[in-house]
């Protein structure tokens, strides 16, 4: 039997008004975190840590699911489909949220297609070389980069990340021409780095770190705004006179857009609790991440509407299209 569509539609706008009801009392059953990677990624430690203690803030199981397709672009779009009862979050990351709407014409959303609840973990990424290119410093790279008669090369892990980008501006920043050589994967970078074949790039902090320790890799600048405690010897971005590279790589918590303020509200008290305890921040210090700046709500889709802006200039720019 066919059920009308008259009949549909009085079913959802029922639904719809009984959200805020529902709200008073939320949550009366498991929700589903879902996390645009694969077990045992950045993104998924994240959402791992956070839903282990969530269920004791909020005292319901927080079950998480993982969608890596084309990069969390397609968790996102579930997201724009699913009601705003609070049962379905997302971990949202920055390249989701601010590169992939402006790299990809099948993603047909942006932030403000969602409810923000808060930024959560951020790491810097670090410009590094093979120790080859027999440079110390950034002055002395940036010597380098300008005395050579070829375009050099720069490496990311992978092609429409904040890394690809970076080394764009770099080379906009020093008045050359670089040609760009992605990776699909950090580790595969860091390979090649080490090994020579691919002598300079932005890496990951985590992946990077043990090799710039060992004396592998060379590094000029991390992208944060503040020192990597991992790296405090390495300068920021901004200390040697290149603010516009500042970047992190983040990860954050938000909703189907319209989510009653009421679950908003737990839900950011939650969360910001969880980042507060030492059992997370020592979970995230083993993934090389760390609790970001207290920004939640309209301040971080503020973030999120600023990021997004500044890499859509650059995306045109390089005429990058993700396929």
């Amino acid at each position: 039997m066919t059920i009308p569509r008259r009949a549909l539609c009085a079913a959802a706008l029922l639904a719809i008004a009984a959200l805020p009801t529902q709200a008073q009392t939320w949550p009366e059953r498991p929700i589903k975190l879902i996390t645009p990677s694969t077990p045992g990624g950045p993104p998924d430690a994240y959402a791992r840590a956070l839903a282990d203690l969530l269920v004791k803030e909020l005292g319901q199981p927080v079950v998480v699911e993982n969608s890596p397709a084309v990069g969390g672009m397609v968790a996102a779009q579930v997201m724009t489909r699913t009601p705003p009862d609070g049962y379905t979050l997302l971990v949202s990351t920055a390249g989701m949220m601010t590169i992939t709407p402006n790299a990809n014409p099948r993603a047909r959303y942006v932030p403000a297609d969602f409810t923000p609840i808060c930024q959560g973990v951020e790491a810097g990424l670090v410009l590094a070389s093979h120790p080859s290119l027999g440079t110390h410093n950034f002055a002395e790279l940036a010597q380098w980069i300008k005395a050579q008669k070829t375009p050099p090369t720069y490496s990311s892990f992978a092609p429409g990340s904040p890394a690809h980008f970076l080394g764009y501006q770099l080379a906009e920043a020093l008045k050359v021409e670089m040609t760009h050589v992605p990776y699909r994967s950090s580790p595969n970078q860091i390979t090649d780095m080490v090994g020579g074949t691919a002598p300079l790039g932005f890496v990951q902090t985590a992946t990077a770190g043990p090799q710039i320790k060992a004396g592998k890799l060379v590094a000029y600048a991390t992208t944060a705004a503040q020192r990597s405690a991992e790296l405090p010897d390495v300068p920021t971005v901004a200390e040697i006179g290149l603010p516009q590279l500042q970047t992190t790589v983040w990860f954050g918590l938000s909703a189907p857009k319209g989510l009653p303020a009421p679950i908003v509200q737990r839900l950011v008290a939650a969360h910001q609790k969880v980042l507060a305890s030492p059992d997370f921040r020592q979970r995230m210090a083993t993934s090389g991440l760390a609790p970001a700046a207290p920004l939640c709500g309209d301040a971080f889709l503020q973030q999120m509407n600023a990021e997004s802006a500044r890499w859509a200039r650059i995306v045109k720019a390089t005429g990058f299209v993700a396929d």
